[in-house]
């Protein structure tokens, strides 16, 4: 069996060593491109253009702070997408919180999963004026990751997708599906019922109930 990469491996050949190594910087503390330049060893201009890219991919962001005498400087950190995507801990660790719920809330673990969906509603789309029925839905979905669909199939619509969102947890847990179900219901006042796809290649479906 091949030994599987080390995850600062793969974030470089993902996104090459250049721009790898300087997450890995700005994971240890905020820094300027000057700062970041005389850790990596190349020049300041240079890092600009790594820290361009990462902040249109949504990796890093920067403020502008005043230090004393001089022209003020972009100071620049990881976003918390940045920040999960130097970990692999998430998801073992939220699997095995699951676990543990389920084994203590004696039935009560999907409807727990429920609230919480709801409550995750109540976050992302406070203003309920913006609902817009299945078409928000599917604009939900997409936002956490591969773009959703809609189809109708047997006189029924269909919000569905390729690629679980939630893949690494659903697999082991099929009721984080309840959760996506009351968020995007929620979040679109649609009413929705689950019907994905479990098992080792778990995808969405949410079926409209009219």
């Amino acid at each position: 069996m091949a030994k599987r990469a080390a995850p600062r491996s793969i974030i470089n050949r993902v996104l090459g060593d250049a721009r790898g190594r300087l997450l890995t910087e700005l994971c240890a503390q905020p820094q300027t491109a000057v700062e970041l330049a005389d850790h990596v060893g190349t020049s300041a201009n240079a890092v600009r253009v790594h820290l361009e890219s990462l902040r249109d991919a949504g990796l890093v962001d920067y403020e502008i702070v005043r230090r004393g005498v001089g022209k003020p400087a972009h100071v620049y950190s990881l976003t918390s997408v940045g920040e999960q995507l130097m970990s692999t801990a998430y998801a073992p660790v939220l699997q095995e919180i699951l676990n543990t719920l389920r084994a203590r809330m004696n039935g009560e673990f999907a409807p727990l999963l429920r609230d919480a969906g709801d409550s995750l509603a109540r976050r992302t789309r406070p203003d309920a004026s913006t609902r817009k029925g299945l078409e928000t839905a599917a604009e939900v979905l997409s936002s956490f990751g591969a773009p959703a669909t809609i189809k109708t199939q047997a006189k029924e619509r269909v919000l569905s997708n390729t690629c679980c969102p939630l893949a690494a947890i659903s697999r082991e847990t099929p009721e984080i599906c309840q959760l996506m179900e009351a968020l995007l219901s929620a979040s679109s006042g649609t009413r929705l019922r689950e019907r994905c796809q479990h098992g080792a290649h778990p995808r969405c479906a949410f079926v409209e109930i009219r």
